[in-house]
């Protein structure tokens, strides 16, 4: 089919590290970015003869002339090939959606303009497999064949990717000239192929300092200047206290307006006794479904959405909301490519576990509650040890070398992040402001927050914890659809229990986490209002939920 058009063009399967670097005589590149559990697509030459047969015209009528090069990618070839997939623009990767296979169409500025970067544009195609199949077939075929819907659909991408990285004459569009350009159908579709990272911030035990850490995050990653206050969220979606808290004064002085402190979940007086007897009307599910809305409906649009924990992994679980449930309901979305499901499945969220200062006592509180959100198919991405002692025998600098010693030894896929010192100037702050205003003590937390943020950042790796969560998204997803994409090739389909992946839906293992859904003790439809339970709580002594 491009016998007769104007321009050349070379197909070649390479390595992610190779697909990003320059390539003399062709400043434009097609990338097709596929897993190896996309089987549907039969082979890696027929893959890019489908892509050339979609972008021939399409590229042709844009610019005649154009030399483009068609490059072919296993991403889970290596971990190198995961890193440079996933890794962002500005360090120098491809930023590929998780989501494959995908279509990346890439250009190399003129070499004599040092300062511009490579510029990519993902080629969103809902059709894409049945696409490149369709072309393949219809490349090969004695008389040339029309289009089919799917490689309609292709090739209308391709013609708007291109017309975001070009202007009519060929020249590359600066970067702010082809954001201004993007119709809000784009905009929103690049929402729903980038989604955001995200990170569920666990701790040990009560008062270890999640929500400091959390404040800590958002502040440092704001510190690196590759995010904005729009591009970051931060959400408690269960809580024993309603109190507020530093990290939402913190949210509201750095302009962080997406800050949900108290979400659906509230453990107040009295809720678990009068849940077990079904007076609250709702079930496991119902709390769950309200995390995952709540959750879902905050990250539209951001970049990183910090989930805070509440108390150590198991609160929560006598009504079937622990820390675990809480962070496989609220993970985002994504599809198993063929799969007959009714609606999509959940990534369960990568959890960062808070630990304690020391080394011996650190480790194994650390490994008891890693091994909690384990048992239950939750990724855990290592730790940040807190309140680490600034000398002596058990000081930050010794604990940390013991602490890399066992990690690098014993559980190379996990690591420290990072480990914070005790700030002096922040030891009593809460005493040594009890006695003025409140106005002025709201100024002196903030002050606080930001000296906090300060030393986060000297000595946490922000950017080293993002990218861990990426990488633990995106092969979570690939264990799952390879998984699911082997059993029906095989014929046979085992139970989710049985590969360790579970949904709301089929997470009912009352021995474990219950998911009760009792209201035996009531009338159907009938519910308790929270005054009334916290009423009858605190009438007969409750201290707590």
């Amino acid at each position: 089919m491009g016998g007769g058009y104007a321009y050349r063009y070379r197909q070649e399967q390479v390595s992610a590290s190779e697909a990003v670097k320059p390539v003399r005589g062709y400043p434009v590149k097609i990338i097709f970015l596929y897993g190896s559990w996309n089987r549907r697509c039969c082979s890696i030459v027929q893959e890019a003869e489908g892509l050339h047969y979609a972008a021939v015209p399409v590229i042709e009528k844009l610019h005649r002339g154009t030399e483009l090069l068609y490059l072919t990618v296993k991403v889970d070839d290596d971990d190198e090939c995961i890193d440079v997939c996933t890794r962002s623009l500005q360090d120098g990767g491809l930023e590929a959606p998780p989501e494959l296979p995908c279509v990346l169409l890439v250009a190399h500025p003129p070499t004599n303009d040092s300062n511009a970067k490579m510029r990519v544009e993902h080629v969103e195609c809902r059709d894409l497999e049945q696409a490149l199949v369709d072309n393949f077939e219809a490349a090969g075929a004695e008389h040339e064949l029309p289009y089919s819907k799917a490689t309609e659909n292709l090739a209308s991408s391709l013609k708007e990717a291109w017309s975001r990285l070009f202007d009519a004459k060929g020249n590359l569009l600066p970067p702010q000239l082809k954001q201004s350009i993007r119709n809000t159908t784009t905009a929103k579709r690049r929402v729903k192929t980038e989604p955001a990272i995200r990170i569920f911030v666990a701790g040990d035990k009560s008062q270890v300092g999640k929500s400091s850490i959390c404040m800590g995050l958002l502040g440092a990653l704001l510190k690196t200047g590759k995010y904005t206050p729009s591009d970051l969220a931060y959400i408690k979606p269960a809580t024993q206290c309603e109190a507020i808290q530093l990290v939402e004064e913190f949210c509201k002085h750095k302009g962080i307006t997406s800050c949900v402190p108290i979400g659906p979940i509230v453990y107040y007086k009295g809720f678990t006794r009068s849940f077990l007897k079904g007076e609250t009307g709702e079930t496991s599910e119902d709390l769950l479904q309200k995390a995952s809305e709540a959750v879902d409906t905050l990250a539209m649009g951001k970049k990183v959405v910090i989930i805070d924990g509440v108390g150590y992994p198991a609160v929560g679980s006598i009504t079937g909301t622990d820390n675990a449930s809480v962070a496989r309901a609220c993970g985002r979305l994504f599809s198993v490519p063929g799969s007959t499901a009714a609606t999509p499945e959940r990534v369960p969220v990568p959890v960062l576990l808070i630990g304690k200062s020391g080394v011996g006592d650190a480790i194994d509180s650390f490994n008891i509650n890693a091994t909690y959100f384990s048992h239950r198919n939750v990724p855990v991405l290592g730790a940040i040890f807190n309140k680490m002692n600034l000398e002596g025998f058990y000081s930050l600098e010794n604990c940390k070398e013991a602490i890399d010693m066992y990690f690098d030894k014993f559980q190379p896929d996990k690591r420290a992040f990072g480990y914070i010192p005790q700030i002096p100037a922040l030891t009593n702050a809460r005493e040594n402001v009890a006695s003025i205003s409140q106005e002025d003590q709201l100024k002196e937390a903030v002050k606080s927050a930001d000296l906090f943020v300060e030393k986060f950042a000297e000595h946490v790796s922000v950017d080293a914890i993002v990218d861990a969560a990426r990488k633990a998204t995106l092969r979570y997803i690939q264990s799952t659809t390879s998984t699911q994409n082997r059993e029906t090739v095989s014929g046979t389909k085992r139970p989710a229990e049985e590969i360790g992946v579970t949904t709301l839906a089929n997470n009912n293992d009352q021995s474990k986490h219950p998911r009760i859904a009792l209201k035996s003790a009531a009338a159907p439809g009938f519910a308790l209002s929270r005054e009334q339970i916290e009423a009858m709580a605190s009438a007969s002594g409750a201290a707590g939920g």
